[in-house]
């Protein structure tokens, strides 16, 4: 009776499955964390889209705006004593829009946000040639000058002309203080970095204001734009004012 009793147990597990005690559990923890991380994907891509989109409206708002903006600052570096030649033309790897064309000026047209608005220094510049240029390190810090190309690092108190030297930084012929990276860039500005002994004043380049009325990227009456631009669809420009003149905060713009 007892073999046969179990004979029946077993028999009847089997047409059920093994009833309860042999049921699979389901997985519903591992089913509830893939939500919570689906959920978590849906709100990262989300939120960094709108990050992205929030730059981007910001870039717009502050001058020089990205995509909209095109201006012009004169830039000479004076080495002890002579005018060291034009920055090279080089074209931001990035996509910055802060360059130069070899002509003496330093061309500010942003089309992302790290080089829009407060972030359109001349540190950026600076950066960029040093990055991109291929020309050679570009060194400007209060108390350091080195020329792209030139293996000499002025240092403040070095012998230049026969006196202790310094590295000084002038705007529109008015000598600066501090970091002259952190100078936002402006249109129509007349910028001079330079090493000099420290009891002279760094001189300003003749050439400079002939360089400002002679950019080779702005737009003619017609429209159209002359020999030697890189312009980029769908920016604009504006003519850069005469030199001395008070750079304009929100320059008109025309299709460049």
């Amino acid at each position: 009776m007892g073999k046969a009793s179990s004979q029946k147990k077993v028999a009847r597990a089997a047409t059920t499955g093994g009833g309860r005690t042999a049921g699979v559990k389901r997985p519903i923890g591992w089913y509830s964390v893939m939500a919570v991380v689906a959920a978590l994907g849906v709100f990262l891509v989300g939120f960094s889209r709108h990050q992205e989109l929030s730059r981007n409206q910001a870039a717009t708002k502050v001058a020089p705006r990205m995509g909209i903006d095109h201006w012009h600052s004169a830039f000479s570096v004076y080495l002890c004593d002579h005018w060291a030649p034009n920055i090279p033309l080089f074209e931001n790897k990035d996509n910055a829009g802060l360059h130069t064309h070899g002509d003496g000026v330093i061309h500010v047209h942003p089309y992302i946000p790290s080089s829009s608005g407060s972030n359109a220094t001349l540190g950026y510049f600076v950066n960029a040639v040093s990055k991109d240029g291929g020309h050679g390190p570009f060194k400007l810090t209060p108390t350091e000058l080195q020329f792209p190309g030139d293996k000499r690092v002025w240092r403040n108190g070095d012998i230049c002309q026969g006196k202790p030297g310094k590295v000084k930084f002038t705007v529109n012929g008015k000598e600066q203080s501090g970091d002259p990276r952190t100078w936002k860039l402006r249109d129509g500005d007349l910028l001079n970095v330079g090493f000099v002994p420290a009891d002279m004043p760094l001189p300003s380049n003749p050439a400079e204001k002939k360089n400002l009325a002679n950019i080779t990227d702005v737009t003619t009456p017609t429209g159209t734009t002359t020999p030697g631009s890189t312009a980029k669809p769908g920016s604009t420009a504006t003519t850069a004012p005469a030199a001395g003149t008070a750079p304009a905060t929100s320059p008109p713009t025309s299709t460049r």
